[in-house]
C-alpha cells in the first residue's frame, strides 16, 4: 500500500521531518499511512492536500506571527478569503453531487486554517444554499447558480432578539397581499429583529428569513422561509424598508460578521416563498403537498437539520487540532523520571494517557459518525428535491433532526471539555496565545449555542426517543447492551495478552492505552505545520526549539516599553492621594 502514495514527483503523504516524535513513531502497531488511506481514501486524500498546498502558497493566507488586527480588517481579510476559496472553485456544484463528502471535507479544511473561514465560506454556499435548495423549487434554482458564482451572497434569518430556541414564538410575519400578488415581510417591534445572523453584518445581499406565512381571513400556516433581498449587490446598502447592522464584537470567530435585520412592511414577490412544503396560489390559497401535518413537520425539520450537521463537523475540527498539538507536546515534553539524570516524556504517565487519550478516540467516532450523517442528510434533502412523499421520506427527516439535535450537543460539548484538558495538559505553554488552544476554545464556544442551544436540543432527542419507546425500545437496550459486553471482552482480552507477556499489573493496564499508538493516530488527522500554526504541535516535535523561535518572532519583545518614563522618571509620590480627613 506504501508505494500507492509515494509515487510521483511529490508524495501524497511525506515522511516527517525526523526528531524527537520518531520513538514514537517507531513504536506503533501499525502504519500511520495505511491508516489514513483506509479513514479517508486516496481521492479524499489527494482533495485535502490540494487545498492546504493552495492556502500555504498564497500570500493572502499567509501568517503573521504577532498581528492583532483590529475588527474591522479581520472581517474584510476574512472575505477576500472567502472570495479566493471561490476562485480556487476546490468543488463545484456538480463534485458536490457526485462526492457529498468533499464538502464537509472541505469546511474541515478551511476550518483548520480559520474557524471565521469555515463558518462565513459555511453559511453563505451551504446553509443558505442548502435551505434554497431543498426548500425551494425550480423557480428559485437560478439561485444556486447565482450562489456559487458569488453574485449574491447569503445568510439564514431564523433567530429573533427576543426568540431563539422557541421557534413557535417568532414574531417576524408575511402576509400576503393578492391585490398585487406579493408577501409583506414585517418585523412588529424592535424584538422581532432578525438577530445573531452569520454573514449578515456586513456582507449578505440576501437572506433565508423565516416568518409567520398569512393568507387573507387571518389564516396563519406557522413558519415559512422566504428569500428577502437585504442589500444592493453593486453598493452593499440596504434595501427601502430594511434595517441592518453589525451586532459587534464576540468572544470568537470575530473574523465572521454576525448581524441583525427589520423589516418594515417590505414586499417580496409572491415567488419569493420557498415553497416546496407549502405554497400560496395568486389568489391566496394555501396549498401543501403534504396532506399530513405530522409529515411536513417531519421534512421541514430535516431540511433545517444542515446547520446542526455542519456544527458537528465544525466541533470536531478543533477538537482534532488541540489533540493533536496536545499528544505531540506531551510525547516531546520530558519532566521527572526514573533517575534524576534520566526524564521522561509526560505521555508515559497514566495521568496525561487517561486527561488526552479519550478525546483522542473521540475525535475518531465523532468524526466516523459526522460523515454516516451528512450522507444520510443528503438522501433526504435528495428525496425533498425528487418530490418523495413517502412516509419513509418524512421519518428520515424526523430521525435525521432527532441524531442532529443530539449529535450537535455531544459533539460541541466533548470539543469545549477536551480543549480546556488539552490547555491544562499542556501547563503554562498552553497558555500562550501563539499554541492556539485559547483561540480554538473560545471559536468552538459557539458550536454549543447557535443552531439551537444544546439543553434544549437533547429535549427534542429525548421528545423523539420517547415517541419510539412502545415500539422499539427492545431493540436499542439490545445493541447498548451488545456495545458495553463488547468493550469489556476487547479490553479483557488486552489486559491478559499483556499479562501473558511478563507485564505486571500495573504495566499491564498502561499498556491497555493507546499510548504507544497516540503520536501515530494524530499523524492521520493532523493539517501541516502552516494550518495547525502551534509550536508546541508541529510534526517535528522540536518543542523547545519551536516555541523559543515563535516568541523572538512576536512583536517588539525586544523593545523596552513605550511607557518606561513612567516607572524611571515619573516616580509616584507615595500617600499623595490619601485622604487627610
Amino acid at each position: 500500500m506504501a508505494s500507492t502514495v509515494e509515487g510521483g514527483d511529490t508524495a501524497l503523504l511525506p515522511e516527517f521531518p525526523r526528531g524527537p516524535l520518531d520513538a514514537y513513531r517507531a513504536r506503533a502497531s501499525f502504519s500511520w499511512k495505511e491508516l489514513a488511506l483506509f479513514t479517508e481514501g486516496e481521492g479524499m486524500l489527494r482533495f485535502k492536500k490540494t487545498i492546504f498546498s493552495a492556502l500555504e502558497n498564497d500570500p493572502l493566507f499567509a501568517r503573521s506571527p504577532g498581528a492583532d488586527l483590529s475588527l474591522e480588517k479581520y472581517r474584510e481579510l476574512n472575505f477576500l478569503r472567502c472570495k479566493r476559496i471561490f476562485e480556487y472553485d476546490f468543488l463545484s456544484v456538480e463534485d458536490m453531487f457526485k462526492s457529498p463528502l468533499k464538502v464537509p471535507a472541505l469546511i474541515q479544511c478551511l476550518g483548520m486554517y480559520d474557524s471565521s473561514l469555515a463558518a462565513k465560506y459555511l453559511l453563505h454556499s451551504l446553509v443558505f444554499g442548502s435551505a434554497v435548495y431543498s426548500s425551494g423549487s425550480e423557480r428559485h434554482l437560478t439561485y444556486i447558480q447565482k450562489i456559487f458564482r458569488m453574485e449574491i451572497f447569503g445568510c439564514f434569518a431564523l433567530t429573533e432578539l427576543s426568540h431563539g430556541s422557541n421557534t413557535k414564538a417568532i414574531r417576524t410575519t408575511a402576509h400576503y397581499d393578492p391585490a398585487t400578488e406579493e408577501f409583506i415581510i414585517h418585523s412588529p417591534d424592535f424584538e422581532a429583529a432578525k438577530f445573531w445572523v452569520g454573514n449578515m453584518g456586513k456582507t449578505a445581499t440576501h437572506a433565508v428569513v423565516f416568518a409567520k406565512l398569512c393568507v387573507p381571513g387571518d389564516q396563519c400556516h406557522g413558519l415559512h422561509p422566504f428569500i428577502v433581498q437585504i442589500r444592493d449587490p453593486k453598493t452593499l446598502l440596504p434595501m427601502p424598508g430594511v434595517m441592518v447592522g453589525d451586532i459587534g464584537k464576540k468572544l470568537g470567530q470575530n473574523g465572521l460578521d454576525n448581524g441583525f435585520a427589520m423589516f418594515h412592511k417590505v414586499r417580496v414577490p409572491r415567488q419569493s416563498l420557498l415553497n416546496r412544503m407549502g405554497d400560496v396560489t395568486p389568489e391566496g390559497t394555501y396549498v401543501s403537498p403534504f396532506k399530513d401535518v405530522r409529515q411536513r413537520f417531519g421534512a421541514s425539520l430535516g431540511s433545517l437539520s444542515s446547520g446542526r450537521v455542519s456544527i458537528v463537523s465544525l466541533a470536531i475540527l478543533n477538537l482534532k487540532l488541540a489533540v493533536a498539538i496536545a499528544l505531540r507536546f506531551s510525547a516531546t515534553r520530558r519532566q521527572f523520571g526514573p533517575t534524576e539524570e534520566e526524564e521522561i516524556p509526560v505521555l508515559e504517565y497514566p495521568m496525561q494517557q487517561w486527561r488526552l487519550l479519550p478525546y483522542l478516540a473521540a475525535v475518531y467516532a465523532l468524526d466516523h459518525f459526522s460523515k454516516s450523517l451528512f450522507l444520510d442528510l443528503v438522501e433526504l434533502q435528495r428525496g425533498l428535491a425528487s418530490g418523495d412523499r413517502s412516509a419513509r421520506q418524512a421519518e428520515l427527516g424526523r430521525e435525521i433532526h432527532a441524531l442532529a439535535s443530539a449529535s450537535k450537543p455531544l459533539a460541541s460539548w466533548t470539543t469545549q471539555q477536551g480543549i480546556q484538558e488539552c490547555r491544562e495538559a499542556c501547563g503554562g505553554h498552553g497558555y500562550l496565545a501563539m499554541n492556539r488552544l485559547g483561540v480554538l476554545r473560545d471559536d468552538n464556544d459557539p458550536n454549543c449555542t447557535y443552531e439551537g442551544d444544546n439543553n434544549i436540543l437533547l429535549q427534542q432527542t429525548s421528545n423523539y426517543l420517547l415517541g419510539l419507546l412502545a415500539h422499539q425500545v427492545h431493540v436499542a437496550l439490545a445493541a447498548y447492551k451488545w456495545l458495553v459486553c463488547y468493550l469489556l471482552r476487547e479490553t479483557y482480552q488486552k489486559l491478559n495478552q499483556e499479562k501473558r507477556s511478563g507485564s505486571s499489573d500495573f504495566e499491564a493496564r498502561n499498556k491497555c492505552q493507546l499510548k504507544d499508538d497516540a503520536v501515530a493516530l494524530v499523524d492521520v488527522i493532523a493539517p501541516p505545520d502552516f494550518v495547525l500554526d502551534s509550536p508546541i504541535g508541529r510534526a517535528d516535535g522540536e518543542l523547545y526549539k519551536n516555541l523559543w523561535g515563535a516568541v523572538l518572532q512576536e512583536s517588539k519583545v525586544l523593545e523596552r516599553a513605550s511607557w518606561w518614563p513612567e516607572f524611571s522618571v515619573n516616580k509616584p509620590v507615595i500617600g499623595s492621594l490619601k485622604s487627610k480627613l
